[in-house]
């Protein structure tokens, strides 16, 4: 019913990120915090053998700034 969801921290909130930036982010977000990740599309990645789908936008009561999003599939 409910599914895992969290949010990578993204450098330039103010800017919309792009796949390229969003893949950048998650990729350091894993390093830093020593979790395995393996892209399998342009909108999905594998973080320690879960599947998250990659979501891009605008973060909620964030007061404008944008965020990449990991919600599990």
């Amino acid at each position: 019913m409910f599914k895992k969801a969290f949010w990578i921290p993204y450098e330039d909130s103010a800017e919309y990120p792009t796949m390229v930036k969003a893949m950048q982010a998650i990729s350091e977000y894993c390093e830093k915090n020593g979790d395995s990740c393996t892209f399998t599309g342009d909108d999905e990645v594998e973080i320690n053998g879960k599947v998250y789908e990659i979501c891009q936008g605008y973060e909620n009561g964030s007061r404008g700034n944008y965020g990449i999003k990991c919600k599990e599939k």
